[in-house]
């Protein structure tokens, strides 16, 4: 199968132009997935310090850092909310790891496709 030489360079451009915003969409990925394991270790770290050094049965205080803020809140509810906030980032980042894995496919069978068009073009 043969194509004419405009429409082969049209085609390349745009299959360039989609391996460009598969890679840039990539690497925004990858660093959402640092941000939420960052995230995801600070909350694991605090909660074992935490119940380390609070007494959760009788329902200490603790101060939580709010912006510039600190506001007092007993321990339980705030291993509570940390653990909301661990089940959402866990989530995200299932999500994050599904979109990679579909993006790093993307762009497999883009580059995949571009050789093949290419070396058919050389034959």
């Amino acid at each position: 199968m043969s194509m004419n030489p405009e429409a082969l360079q049209k085609l390349l451009i745009e299959m360039d132009n989609q391996l460009n915003v598969s890679r840039a969409e990539l690497s925004m990925c990858n660093l959402q997935l640092d941000r939420v394991n960052t995230n995801l270790n600070l909350i694991h770290l605090t909660t074992k310090s935490l119940n380390k050094l609070c007494n959760t049965k009788d329902n200490e205080a603790v101060w939580q850092g709010i912006g510039k803020a600190f506001v007092k809140n007993d321990v339980n509810s705030y291993l509570k909310e940390m653990s909301q906030d661990e089940k959402e980032f866990s989530e995200s980042k299932e999500n994050l790891n599904k979109k990679k894995n579909y993006l790093e496919t993307t762009l497999d069978k883009t580059l995949e496709n571009m050789t093949q068009i290419v070396g058919n073009v050389k034959k």
